[in-house]
């Protein structure tokens, strides 16, 4: 993981003036990198991150410093630095043992002229200009002692750049300009003088032609060893490649490209790798930006995942919430300037956890036994008014239309059944304790708690359709009860292959509204509705291939099981399996029921109200609510959703006495 460290106090500048050789607008100045200490958080506090004289001396003695790129402004945790931010490069560094810290010099390139005379006005104003300084984005190696708060950076594994920032943390300064451009390998670069004039068909001769040919030879060492220092190479790649004669620019860059190449495969095997690429490697990216794939990385947290592609984990709750918040400390509020990702505010947290709870619970909430579905018509609905279940009748056959003769109006009525949507929901809170503990794993149970508690929810509102009133159901428009002896749909004998022929001989004698019309097969049973203790029974009823009875009382012969379908074993008990519906909340130990196909005719309404799972949403304020009293970032959840009989016929009860 990069540390981003910044540094915290006002900058000390003093203006120099700054001359350059003829046609060249690269400027150079002065600088104190970092510094050691305890680095001071946001608003000039001491944070408990400590910088140790050792880590830095050893970096410098490894070249860690130099030749490092110069961005203006860090980039973001989950983003790679931009070449649009790039401003210069470091240069002759070294460690003062006095100061604890380290100096050097920064070269702006030629694109950089307007950021040169910003710092050219800033070293004018001197301390009443704004607090501007360079800040180090290094992979630090971490040591904390049990029982300390503090956190000491004791060895540097890499220095990736020294950034131009805003209210910098540990002391990096820009000290002055200095007099005049200073190429590696040579002096200060002084303008060539000789007689020879461009066009000219004669060239100069004797002396003359020595100190032409001298100069040139000298500019082009200059220009090559330019070219190398800032290559980025390691010290022996670049005392090698300096050694060597180069005649023009395009033969010291192809140097420098098979140097790189040669380096690259003797590391190969090295380097560590951080979601399939190397710390900050060398690509161009494309698509996402860094607050999606910190997205993408909180989704993977919360599901146990990996995050997909080369998008890097987070390591837990706590890193994900100091990573969007800023807030090192736990103080429960909102760092802005400690935010490196663009477009975060102080609700992003809570939003990001409740986007990836969302889809977390939609894919787990699949995954539960939804047996409702099977016997249910399931609609979504547009609002909240009452539901209005409508089946429609009276119109029995239709009637016979003479050759030339007029169609007759047919008569038609409807049974209305009513059902009110109920709004479910409550808050589940995540503590500052638990994210300052990185209690990850309670988080990533949260999507599974919820996926079971939506089913347990939908379920019972279901089962007590058949279970409410003493197991007669809810009251239906005809003011009485679902399941009752008028409607021809209520028994009181046990499960048995006799009386399942029964119910299934009752249910196909079901007329339709008003008409009288037997409704035959349409409310014919198709599913079987036990609690667990029938299980085998109805298991038995619609799998053997004769009537079971015989042989548990050791009759001589029995008859075929006119209900089981498949010539096999096994395909007989795959359909038994698939008409047995298993209901886990009936308590009653013999009550059962059997349910018309709803496809051809609907007897139980499910309807939806933002959609089919609950939804989760994040209230959290830092400023307000239970985040400013409790410490408490809120996560609510909430499920819209009616149930109720659509009609009585296609159903039938019995209440085992």
């Amino acid at each position: 993981m990069t540390d981003q460290i910044a540094n915290d106090e006002k900058i000390t500048l003093s203006l120099g003036k700054v001359t350059a050789a003829a046609g060249n607008k690269r400027r150079e100045y002065l600088a104190r990198f970092v510094k050691a200490g305890r680095i001071k958080a946001a608003g000039n506090r001491p944070s408990n991150i400590v910088l140790e004289a050792g880590a830095l001396e050893r970096a410098v003695m490894s070249g860690m410093f130099d030749n490092k790129a110069v961005f203006v402004d860090h980039a973001g945790f989950f983003d790679y630095p931009s070449l649009e931010k790039l401003a210069g490069v470091t240069m002759k560094t070294s460690y003062d043992t006095t100061d604890q810290a380290v100096y050097g010099r920064v070269r702006l390139y030629s694109e950089a002229e307007p950021l040169a005379r910003l710092l050219d006005e800033l070293l004018a104003e001197g301390d009443a200009g704004p607090d501007i300084g360079l800040s180090i984005v290094f992979w630090p190696v971490w040591q904390q002692e049990e029982g300390e708060k503090d956190r000491k950076v004791v060895d540097i594994r890499h220095v990736e750049s020294v950034d131009l920032v805003f209210e910098p943390a540990a002391d990096g300064r820009i000290i002055q300009a200095l007099s005049a451009l200073t190429v590696h390998g040579g002096g200060e670069m002084t303008e060539v003088k000789g007689d020879y004039v461009a066009g000219d068909s004669t060239l100069p001769s004797g002396d003359n032609t020595s100190q032409v040919e001298a100069w040139n030879v000298a500019v082009r060492k200059a220009a090559a060893s330019s070219m190398i220092a800032a290559s980025g190479l390691p010290m022996a790649s670049r005392e090698r490649l300096a050694a060597m004669d180069f005649d023009t620019p395009e033969s010291v860059e192809n140097a420098i490209q098979n140097e790189r190449n040669y380096l690259a495969k003797l590391v190969e095997n090295n380097v560590v790798q951080i979601g399939g690429l190397s710390p900050r490697g060398n690509h161009i990216q494309m698509g996402m930006n860094g607050l999606e794939r910190v997205k993408l990385a909180a989704e993977a947290l919360l599901m146990g995942t990996r995050p997909p592609g080369d998008v890097p984990p987070v390591s837990g709750i706590r890193e994900l919430y100091i990573l969007l918040s800023g807030d090192y400390e736990m103080t429960g509020m909102y760092q802005t300037d400690r935010v490196y990702l663009a477009n975060v505010n102080s609700s992003t947290m809570a939003g990001m956890v409740a986007n990836a709870l969302n889809k977390a619970v939609v894919n787990m909430f699949q995954e539960y036994p939804r047996w409702w579905e099977a016997i249910s018509q399931i609609i979504d609905f547009s609002s909240l008014q009452q539901v209005k279940w409508i089946t429609l009748g009276g119109v029995g056959e239709l009637p016979t239309v003479a050759e030339g003769a007029a169609y007759t109006e047919m008569t038609w009525d409807d049974q209305t059944e009513t059902a009110t949507f109920v709004k479910k929901g409550g808050y589940l809170g995540i503590t500052l304790e638990a994210i300052d503990k990185d209690d990850t794993r309670r988080m990533q149970a949260a999507p599974r708690a919820l996926s079971q508690a939506a089913w347990l929810t939908l379920s019972k509102a279901i089962s007590e359709i058949f279970t409410s009133n003493s197991g007669t159901g809810p009251t239906m428009s005809d003011s009485t009860a679902l399941f009752t002896v008028g409607h021809g749909n209520l028994g009181t004998t046990a499960l048995s292959l006799t009386s399942y022929a029964a119910v299934r001989t009752a249910m196909r004698k079901m007329t339709e509204v008003n008409s009288g019309e037997r409704l035959g097969a349409i409310t014919t049973p198709k599913f079987l509705l036990v609690p667990p203790d029938l299980e085998i029974t109805a298991l038995q009823i619609l799998a053997s291939q004769q009537d079971y009875t015989y042989a548990l009382s050791n009759a001589t012969a029995s008859p075929d099981n006119i209900f089981s379908q498949g010539n096999e074993h096994d395909a007989r008990l795959n359909f038994a399996r698939s008409r047995v519906i298993v209901v886990d909340l009936w308590t009653d130990t013999n009550n059962w029921a059997a349910a018309a196909d709803p496809l051809l005719y609907p007897t139980i309404g499910l309807g939806f109200r933002y959609g089919r799972v609950p939804e989760i949403f994040s209230v959290a304020s830092p400023t307000a609510g239970l985040m400013f009293a409790n410490d408490t970032l809120p996560i609510k959840v909430r499920y819209f959703f009616a149930v109720g009989p659509m009609d009585w016929r296609g159903l039938y009860k019995q209440n085992v006495a």
